[in-house]
């Protein structure tokens, strides 16, 4: 238990270390996209594919990722179903921005922060499975996002746009990675040491860019509106719990599953939708600031999750 906390508190330390960075300037916004396409381009893309084609393929591997990717495909689609009803019954305003508000609850940062904090608290194993989980999340963002986001409107989706918006680096690190489990492949011993140095980089880099962020946001404002509030709860508190009330209850399921299945829910809201609602000419200002809340919350979500799951699971 001591290790898993020890583990979390440095994670949230190095946040904290961003945060600061950013207040007085030595990481200043500016620095935010360059840092993010670091991150993005290369550090991220290389944890995914190592992740990846260091496993042995094994039938309980196998079983784990299926059980992992279908169970992604239910959560996705059973949270946009119930953000729905939530922001039906409380009848968020203004309504072209519903849709907005749904995207905001169901996409959760598995990826960005969530690769280098799984990795981080549960190791190898499970940090492959939170792979898994986030193809699914990039088809569901870059496939699903637009429409939901244009909920009430009559805008048309562009096929060619959603998919060139799912053709990115990390995508492609995932697929080679897959091709090299199936196959077998091993890099050589001297490009391996690179592709992991560099992947050693992800969580240092993503955890002082989460404190960036934070650095540069207004929280005093955010605050004052009811409805993201109620975003952020919904998001932070009531998806993860009914996730876990569901997915205990699963016998079948590995405990790895389980654990992926249930960490992933606790996420914050991702930042990729607030590119796509600018591109769809959406309130991509509010999605940002629903962005900030929820990841200022998990500062504090996460952790006790983290502890929760590891004690109550292993």
């Amino acid at each position: 238990m001591l290790i898993v906390f020890g583990k979390v508190f440095a994670i949230f330390i190095m946040i904290f270390i961003g945060f600061i960075a950013n207040k007085i300037k030595i990481l200043p916004n500016e620095a935010i996209p360059h840092i993010t396409k670091l991150m993005l381009c290369i550090t991220a893309p290389c944890m995914a594919i190592s992740s990846i084609y260091s496993k042995t393929l094994s039938a309980d591997v196998i079983t784990a990722t299926v059980q992992t990717m279908a169970g992604a495909v239910i959560f996705f689609t059973a949270s946009t179903l119930f953000s729905a009803l939530i922001v039906k019954i409380f009848k968020f305003k203004p309504s072209e921005d519903r849709g907005m508000y749904i995207v905001a609850i169901t996409t959760v940062n598995s990826g960005f922060m969530g690769f280098p904090v799984t990795k981080a608290i549960f190791g190898g194993d499970i940090f492959y499975l939170m792979v898994m989980h986030n193809i699914l999340l990039n088809l569901y963002m870059y496939g699903a996002v637009p429409p939901l986001l244009n909920i009430g409107a009559e805008a048309k989706i562009d096929p060619k746009r959603i998919l060139k918006s799912m053709c990115n680096i990390c995508v492609f690190a995932v697929i080679a990675g897959i091709i090299m489990l199936l196959a077998g492949i091993k890099p050589p011993a001297v490009l391996d040491d690179v592709i992991q140095s560099l992947s050693d980089a992800t969580i240092p880099l993503s955890m002082l860019l989460v404190g960036m962020q934070l650095g540069s946001s207004n929280v005093k404002n955010i605050l004052k509106n009811k409805y993201i509030l109620l975003t952020n709860m919904t998001a932070m508190l009531v998806i993860p719990a009914i996730t876990f009330l569901i997915v205990n209850q699963m016998d079948f399921l590995y405990t790895d599953v389980k654990v992926v299945m249930i960490f992933a829910s606790a996420f914050p809201t991702a930042v990729a939708p607030v590119a796509i609602a600018e591109q769809e000419g959406k309130n991509s200002h509010t999605l940002a600031e629903i962005v900030s809340l929820t990841t200022f919350t998990s500062l504090v979500t996460i952790p006790v999750i983290a502890v929760f799951l590891m004690s109550y699971y292993y």
